[in-house]
């Protein structure tokens, strides 16, 4: 059932200059008031006929009503005030029936005063002797039939022109019925067998199954029919007088669906109220969507609360006749259909009135099956199950509704409780790239499951899948007869990035009882409370279908977040006199008829949202000028049958559908004027998005691996202890809410071996020799620069206990050191809380080699008790720099190394801050490994050793 209007086209003819819709269209001299309730106190309640000086007397004060020549209550209701009030007028002038409605919406009595629409049968007669019920067999109702024949018998009513109650092949599966053109006439047979068409929808709907004669149908016996005479003996055949009367009197005397092969272009406000009120009594009500070959939605299928149903061939191509459009809500077999004919005969037909009836039949067939559906589920089982026809029928996507029915399908899913089933997707279908959803239904025993994305097979075969990537995905799930295709809204990344937090390395000594903490500084999420943009361009006229320009439409970029509301600003006006392209003009300053204004919203998801229907607003005696109307969820509903206002209202979909999607796209208008010489003008339109990330907060998280892998911590601080010796790699990350996550930041901890070693030049040294005794007999010594660039040694003597000496104005050398011709050096080996033994047999904190003149290596190791796992020996390297030579390792801060060779590669990590020269005489490649970061000063050259 549809909740939304969609577009057609009046085609105006014989009109004249006081009326705005051609009078072919309409009902001749004839009109629809609907009194307010509260002028409705008189209206008796016990007469379908109404006598206008005691019941209607505010009538009887206007001029024109000496022209009203009869007046009675077409839907005469006890059950149902609200339809009582319904007035049908006739009038013996009807060349001023303008003016009679006009001066009756002066009164200020009437919810609204409108002409009938002229209602006509929508099938066209084809071939008799074509006498194949291919239809049956097409929609698997045999099949069906064998899996579940059937429960207790359904009421459907027939409402159409006539039917012969005592055709051999109905007869059986007849009620009692109505002629409508008389209150007290109860037979609805044709007085000739020019009124065929209503036996034909008949026949199709329940002809009489398994009685050896004639025809069958879908409904295997189970639906019984209520025939119901809509025109009477002296009118047209082609055209329905009385049909919403008939409805009304099927829903009264227990009918439970109705069928309607019939319709016309033009809305109506009184066949809106009586659609409500059969869905208000849960009665389903099935309508031929037209026989027009266009997207103009026809009445009553375009209603709410009725099910459109356009017509398909044999080979499940739409009927070149049939209408289509988002109006419709299924498809059917409907081209040379062969049925019941008076008198006692049949012959084929074809039209959107003949796939109407065989969906009401299923419908029965299947209530009948399952009584204890209710309308929504009965509807969701014959729309879930139906077959895609999308192959067949290039360039109709959406517009023949769920495909064509499938009867098997329907009675196998509903027997295996596949019939119910939805993708279930968490958390959203909008994600990040690298991360997934879960898309899944609920596990049916014995069923088998495949998947495909955008069409193409993908490996699954349980009842969720992982979505990793963009697209569409649909679910066949399959179990004996039952065959059910689930699709799914388009899975699209989300491209919003959080901005990466900052991190600084941390260098510690191994196993020095003192955690190593890192810290991650996220930058503050901050951002809009909403994003708006409006559009920019011309007034778009709209006029029956014809409009001036393109659909307006707004390109939303950089919105941050995921929609949590919206709001929708359109500035409009409708005027009198005109057409698409007379927006630019004074209006007439006659009748606008609002209540053929619409307003839709695509978003950029391809969701359609309806802003309000036509038929909502009153048609007002002069224009209510240019309006802005703002739609968002917290507002009030627009009142029924009131005139347009500025102002804030809630849609008629709500927007909380769109809750959690991308709002970024393109976003377009749909207005609609569903008739012509009366424009609707839009000049404003503006779209305004709350997201979820205006109240956006950090998470900062830190992980082993640059993408994927563990996470570690969900805190600004890393607190580390006890790691190994060299560079312990970290990644933070920062995400904030409705953005994904940041790339990952790399935070290194780089762990110095106990001891760690530095020399100096001897010649450096600014040592006394007692000073450097007590450097050498010390329990533990540090070097650090002071604000002056003068470097100091530190520590604790073993005898004088703390000392602070100057050692160099240059800055120590960290291992490996080059040299030209003889090294003189002082080594110091640091972080030690024990003796250090020296590979040379020294047991000092610090050592002195003279005249090192070839390649020398010596170690140090800390000689002491170990809470961790015992470390290797340090080791300190001398080269002369006529050799090849290949360096590694991690030179760290406060130290300067200058490296010589005469092929130099190095695959080092310079740490900042340090003061590097690689010096060589051939060549000098940094290899993969080598890093030098920001801060450091780095000189490479080639040149010989100095």
């Amino acid at each position: 059932m549809k909740f939304s209007f969609g577009f057609f086209i009046i085609f105006l003819i014989n009109f004249n200059s006081f009326s705005q819709k051609g009078q072919s269209q309409f009902v001749v001299g004839e009109i629809y008031v609907k009194v307010k309730a509260i002028n409705a106190k008189t209206i008796k309640t016990n007469s379908k006929t109404v006598v206008i000086s005691e019941e209607l007397p505010f009538l009887s004060n206007i001029k024109a009503s000496k022209n009203i020549t009869k007046a009675e209550k077409p839907f005469l209701n006890l059950k149902n005030k609200d339809l009582n009030n319904i007035i049908r007028l006739k009038v013996s002038e009807s060349q001023n029936i303008d003016d009679l409605i006009a001066q009756l919406k002066d009164e200020g009595y009437y919810e609204y005063v409108e002409k009938i629409p002229l209602r006509s049968i929508i099938s066209t007669p084809n071939d008799p002797s074509f006498a194949t019920q291919w239809s049956l067999t097409k929609i698997n109702a045999p099949q069906a039939w064998d899996v579940n024949p059937g429960g207790s018998n359904i009421v459907v009513a027939v409402v159409d022109n006539a039917i012969q109650t005592t055709h051999p092949d109905l007869a059986a599966n007849m009620l009692a019925g109505k002629d409508m053109s008389s209150e007290l006439d109860f037979d609805p047979n044709p007085p000739n067998d020019n009124f065929s068409h209503g036996t034909h929808v008949a026949g199709i709907l329940s002809a009489v199954t398994n009685n050896s004669i004639g025809i069958a149908a879908a409904a295997n016996n189970k639906v019984k029919i209520m025939p119901i005479k809509a025109t009477p003996d002296d009118g047209n055949p082609n055209s329905i007088y009385y049909g919403f009367e008939g409805v009304v009197w099927a829903v009264d005397h227990g009918a439970k669906i109705v069928s309607l092969s019939w319709g016309g272009v033009g809305y109506s406000s009184a066949e809106q109220d009586v659609m409500n009120y059969a869905f208000d009594n849960n009665v389903i009500v099935v309508a031929a969507a037209g026989n027009d070959n266009n997207a103009e939605p026809s009445y009553p299928a375009a209603y709410n609360h009725v099910i459109s149903v356009a017509s398909l061939d044999a080979n499940d191509a739409k009927s070149s006749f049939s209408t289509f459009g988002s109006t419709v809500d299924i498809s059917a077999p409907g081209r040379s259909i062969l049925s019941t004919l008076p008198t006692n005969t049949y012959a084929s037909y074809s039209g959107t009135s003949m796939a109407t009836p065989l969906v009401a039949s299923c419908l029965g067939y299947l209530w009948s099956c399952f009584p204890t559906l209710t309308m929504a589920e009965l509807e969701i089982l014959l729309k879930s199950t139906a077959d895609d026809i999308s192959s067949q029928n290039p360039g109709f996507d959406g517009s023949l509704g769920a495909g064509r029915v499938n009867l098997l399908n329907a009675i196998s899913c509903a027997n295996e409780n596949i019939d119910q089933l939805s993708l279930n997707i968490s958390p959203s279908r909008f994600f990040c790239v690298g991360d997934s959803a879960i898309i899944a239904v609920p596990f049916i025993s014995g069923a088998n499951y495949s998947w495909k994305l955008d069409g193409n097979a993908i490996t699954g075969t349980d009842s969720s899948i992982y979505a990793k990537n963009e697209g569409v995905y649909s679910l066949t799930i399959s179990k004996n007869s039952c065959i059910k295709t689930l699709i799914s809204k388009p899975f699209v990344y989300n491209l919003l990035l959080s901005e990466s937090p900052v991190a600084d390395p941390k260098i510690s000594m191994y196993c020095s009882g003192i955690p190593d903490t890192l810290k991650a500084l996220s930058p503050i999420c901050s951002f809009p409370e909403f994003y708006q943009k409006n559009y920019v361009g011309p007034t778009v006229g709209y006029d029956g279908y014809d409009q001036s320009g393109d659909d307006m439409t707004i390109l939303l970029q950089n919105t941050v977040g995921l929609i949590d509301s919206l709001e929708v600003s359109i500035t409009w006006q409708k005027k009198d006199g005109g057409g698409a392209i007379s927006c630019g003009t004074v209006d007439a300053g006659g009748i606008p008829y609002n209540e053929e204004v619409s307003f839709k919203i695509l978003s950029p998801s391809g969701q359609e949202l309806i802003l309000v229907s036509e038929g909502t607003y009153a048609r007002g005696l002069v224009t209510s000028g240019e309006v802005t109307t703002v739609f968002k969820n917290s507002a009030p509903s627009i009142g029924s049958n009131s005139l347009p206002a500025s102002g804030s209202f809630a849609p008629q979909s709500s927007f909380a559908i769109l809750n959690g999607e991308n709002a970024n796209g393109v976003w377009k208008l749909l207005p609609s004027d569903n008739s012509f010489l009366d424009p609707l003008c839009v000049s404003g339109f503006s779209i305004k998005v709350y997201t979820n990330a205006h109240l956006s907060t950090n998470v900062t998280t830190w992980w082993d691996n640059a993408t994927g892998g563990n996470l570690i911590s969900s805190n600004s601080e890393l607190i580390l202890s006890n790691l190994p010796v060299g560079i312990n790699e970290y990644f933070t990350q920062n995400q904030c809410t409705g953005l994904c996550p940041s790339p990952r930041t790399k935070a290194e901890v780089y762990i110095k071996n106990t001891p760690e070693i530095v020399g100096f030049p001897k010649d450096d040294i600014l040592l006394t020799q007692a000073q450097a005794q007590e450097i050498m007999y010390s329990t533990n010594i540090q070097v650090s620069k002071n604000a002056s660039n003068l470097y100091y040694v530190s520590g604790t003597n073993i005898y004088s206990q703390n000392f602070n000496y100057l050692i160099s104005s240059s800055p120590p050398l960290r291992s490996p050191v080059s040299f030209c011709n003889t090294a003189n050096y002082g080594l110091l080996a640091m972080g030690c809380t024990g003796t250090v033994l020296w590979s040379n047999g020294e047991t000092n904190q610090g050592v002195y080699l003279q005249n090192i003149n070839n390649e020398y290596q010596i170690t140090a190791t800390c000689q002491q008790a170990w809470n961790c796992p015992v470390p290797s020996p340090t080791t300190f390297s001398f080269f002369k720099a006529n050799a090849n030579q290949t360096i590694d390792g991690i030179v760290d801060g406060n130290l300067t190394q200058n490296t010589f060779a005469k092929k130099l590669t190095s695959v080092q990590k310079i740490i900042p801050t340090t003061n590097i020269l690689y010096q060589a005489n051939e060549s000098i490649l940094l290899s993969p490994g080598f890093s030098v970061k920001a801060g450091n000063v780095f000189t490479a050259k080639i040149g010989g050793c100095f």
